[in-house]
């Protein structure tokens, strides 16, 4: 049985008080790398549609692996859980991976 490895994406889509906008930065190259060895689910504070760093996309625009992650895994952040329902389960993860980004410390959950 593979490792279960829970992934937090941030909610945060503007940052508060700045027109600017962010999100979780791309983390093809982790997801390229764990995939096939470890059963991911994906989740963020609000669930649904995780908001994704437009910087990030920027920064690895010729990177072939963000491409091919950008046009074939997009489903992984338009249907997120919401992570809330994972607290009283959370036992059940062997990892917790926080996706860096520039999201609000409130929407995340202590676990």
């Amino acid at each position: 049985m593979a490792p279960k490895v829970l992934v937090v994406l941030t909610s945060q889509a503007q940052i508060p008080d700045r027109d600017h906008a962010t999100g979780w930065y791309l983390f093809a190259h982790p997801w390229e790398v764990l995939h096939e060895k470890v059963e991911l689910t994906i989740a963020s504070p609000k669930g649904g549609e995780a908001p994704l760093d437009p910087s990030s996309v920027e920064a690895f625009k010729s990177d072939p692996v963000s491409s091919k992650f950008l046009k074939e895994q997009e489903s992984l952040w338009k249907n997120t859980h919401k992570l809330a329902d994972f607290l009283p389960r959370v036992s059940e993860f062997d990892a917790i991976f926080y996706v860096g980004g520039h999201g609000r410390k409130e929407h995340f959950f202590p676990l």
